[in-house]
């Protein structure tokens, strides 16, 4: 069998912003097999995680713990505005879908999330699941980091993210069962009410093969 690097310790989750990382990253060792890969954006929704990662298969879901969801610059152009990424903060928490992945996804999936171009990096996730129990998964951050909001301030108009890309999280995290109380979390960000790029991105359109797309 080969191994998909769960654990069930409580080791801190392995990361460090502002472009560092550390620890081992599931996928990256000699002789895998296949890794995990927490998604907690647009990767929520199969179709659009299949359109460049045949090979993925919903392993369940999970909570990253001491880091929140925000949405961050560079805007994509294709999304028509910002996408998700998770930042470190003590006492937040991001829900997301654990995949498995046969290590020949590897490099797709590093190449749809900009690894190459330095706008995201690649790091260890130490994801609780039900039970208690957690699995290292592989995860991505913007090096990007943005500023906390501070409580009533308003998102500026450069971290909203697109109607159409809240819209796929949405269906995504409902699809993969994240719970109820987070998915209203998400409901709640304030989007910039765009369609995306010419032509605009529908939920069927993800079913056709687009250029890569940072998009975690």
């Amino acid at each position: 069998m080969p191994t998909l690097f769960c654990s069930a310790t409580d080791s801190a989750t392995s990361a460090t912003t502002g472009g560092g990382v550390s620890g081992v990253i599931p996928g990256d060792g000699p002789g895998d097999g296949k890794f995990l890969y927490f998604a907690y954006g647009s990767n929520l929704l199969a179709r659009r995680l299949h359109l460049m990662n045949p090979t993925a298969q919903r392993h369940g879901i999970g909570e990253l713990r001491d880091y929140r969801l925000d949405f961050s610059t560079p805007a994509s152009k294709r999304w028509g505005g910002a996408p998700a990424t998770v930042v470190p903060d003590p006492g937040e928490s991001v829900w997301g879908a654990i995949w498995s992945l046969d290590i020949e996804d590897r490099d797709h999936l590093d190449e749809q999330e900009s690894v190459g171009s330095g706008l995201y990096d690649v790091f260890n996730a130490t994801v609780r699941v039900a039970g208690g129990g957690v699995l290292q998964c592989r995860c991505y951050l913007m090096r990007e980091v943005p500023p906390r909001l501070a409580p009533g301030e308003a998102r500026p108009a450069a971290r909203q993210p697109s109607l159409v890309y809240k819209q796929v999280l949405l269906h995504g995290a409902r699809e993969s069962g994240l719970p109820a109380e987070y998915v209203e979390r998400m409901q709640a960000v304030q989007d910039n009410g765009s369609a995306g790029a010419s032509p605009p991105i529908s939920l069927d359109s993800l079913q056709q093969q687009q250029p890569a797309q940072a998009a975690c």
